[in-house]
C-alpha cells in the first residue's frame, strides 16, 4: 500500500515537469520564429533566419510530440503555426518550376568549388575537376598555393582569371576556353574581389558574376555583407543576360537580402523547384561537433538561361560541397 502511494503522488510532480519543459520548448520554438520573421530588423535576427530549415524541423518534432503524448493543445497549435510560419519560406524550392523552351543544342558545365585554404588535397580535386571535366570552374578560396598547383596540373583548363590572397576570400576560375573582358572587381567596403567575365561555348557569350560574400558573423561583417549585395545589385544592371551569378554568398535564398537580390535583378534561384541542396558544412566537419547545415553555395541565372541539371558534388576534404550545373539558352 505505500508503495502504490508513492507512485500515485509522484505522477502529479513528474507531469508539472513534462509541462513546463514542453512550455520552455515551445517558447524558445516561437522566440526563434520571431527573430526570424524580424530579419530586417537587427543583424542578429538575420543570423537566426539562416536557419529556418532547423527551425522548421525543431518546430515540427516539438508539435508531433505535444499531439503523440497528448500535451496542451494551445501549445501544439502554437508550435505548429511557428512551423508553417517557417515552412512558408521554403515553400518555392519544393514547386515546380516551368523554364522556357530550349533553343540551343550546346551546353555549358560550371563548377563551383569553395577550396577551403586549409584543405591540401591538390591531386585529389585536380583529378575531381577532370573526371568531372566542367566547362568553367568557379573557385572560392583560392590562395596563391592553390593557384600555382592548379596553373601547372590542370591542363585541361588553361585559361584563368585569378585574385589569390592568403586569406578565405581568393578567387578564381578556370576555363577550357579563354573568357572575354574579364575583370575583377571589389563590392562593397570589404575589398573582397569579385570575378566577371564572358564564358564561351554556346550561341552566344554568357555574362558571369563569380563572387565570395563576407559572412556575416559580426556587426562589423554584416555592415560589409549587405554593403556587397547592395554594390551587385548595381553591377548586375549592367550585365545583359544570359547571366550566371555564382560563388558562396554566406547567406541562405529565403532571407531577405538573397530574396531582395533576386527580386530586382529579376535572377532565377537554380534551387527553386529542385529541392533544397544543403552545401555546408561536409560531413568530415560534423565530427567536430554539432553544425547547422545551411545552402549557402548558389548559382542565381536569368530567365533566358535554361538549366538542364544540378547536382553536389565530392567535397575532396572542403568544408563545403560542390555544386555543378548543367546550362543552355
Amino acid at each position: 500500500m505505500p508503495v502504490t502511494t508513492r507512485k500515485l503522488q509522484s505522477h502529479p510532480h513528474a507531469s508539472r515537469i513534462a509541462n513546463g519543459c514542453a512550455l520552455v520548448i515551445v517558447a524558445i520554438c516561437i522566440v526563434l520564429t520571431i527573430l526570424a520573421e524580424s530579419e530586417r530588423l537587427w543583424w542578429r535576427a538575420y543570423l537566426v533566419a539562416q536557419f529556418r530549415v532547423e527551425i522548421f524541423a525543431l518546430c515540427s518534432l516539438v508539435a508531433i510530440a505535444l499531439v503523440s503524448f497528448r500535451g496542451s493543445a494551445v501549445l501544439a497549435t502554437s508550435v505548429s503555426l511557428c512551423a508553417l510560419l517557417s515552412f512558408s519560406h521554403l515553400i518555392p524550392y519544393y514547386i515546380p518550376r516551368t523554364q522556357p523552351p530550349m533553343v540551343s543544342e550546346k551546353s555549358l558545365k560550371l563548377m563551383q568549388i569553395n577550396l577551403n585554404v586549409k584543405n591540401k588535397q591538390y591531386e585529389a580535386v585536380t583529378a575531381y575537376i577532370q573526371r568531372i571535366d566542367p566547362d568553367a570552374v568557379l573557385l572560392a578560396e583560392l590562395t596563391p598555393e592553390w593557384r600555382d598547383y592548379l596553373t601547372t596540373h590542370l591542363k585541361t583548363h588553361p585559361h584563368s582569371v585569378t585574385d589569390s590572397r592568403i586569406d578565405t576570400y581568393g578567387i578564381g576560375i578556370y576555363c577550357k576556353k579563354a573568357p572575354k573582358n574579364a575583370r575583377i572587381e571589389y563590392l562593397g567596403k570589404s575589398g573582397h574581389p569579385s570575378i566577371v567575365a564572358e564564358l564561351q561555348g554556346l550561341e552566344k557569350s554568357v555574362h558571369l558574376l563569380h563572387t565570395h560574400v563576407q559572412g556575416p558573423v559580426k556587426e562589423q561583417f554584416f555592415a560589409w555583407h549587405k554593403g556587397q549585395f547592395e554594390a551587385m545589385q548595381e553591377l548586375v544592371k549592367e550585365l545583359p543576360p544570359p547571366l550566371v551569378v555564382s560563388g558562396d554568398l554566406n547567406a541562405n535564398a529565403w532571407t531577405y537580402l538573397i530574396s531582395d537580390f533576386l527580386n530586382k535583378s529579376g535572377l532565377v534561384d537554380t534551387q527553386w523547384g529542385r529541392g533544397i541542396r544543403l552545401t555546408w558544412p561536409t560531413p568530415f566537419y560534423w565530427r567536430y561537433g554539432f553544425c547547422p547545415l545551411l545552402a549557402i553555395d548558389h548559382f542565381f541565372v536569368s530567365d533566358d538561361v535554361i538549366v538542364k541539371r544540378k547536382d553536389l558534388g565530392i567535397p575532396n576534404s572542403s568544408d563545403h560541397y560542390p555544386v555543378v550545373i548543367e546550362i543552355s539558352l
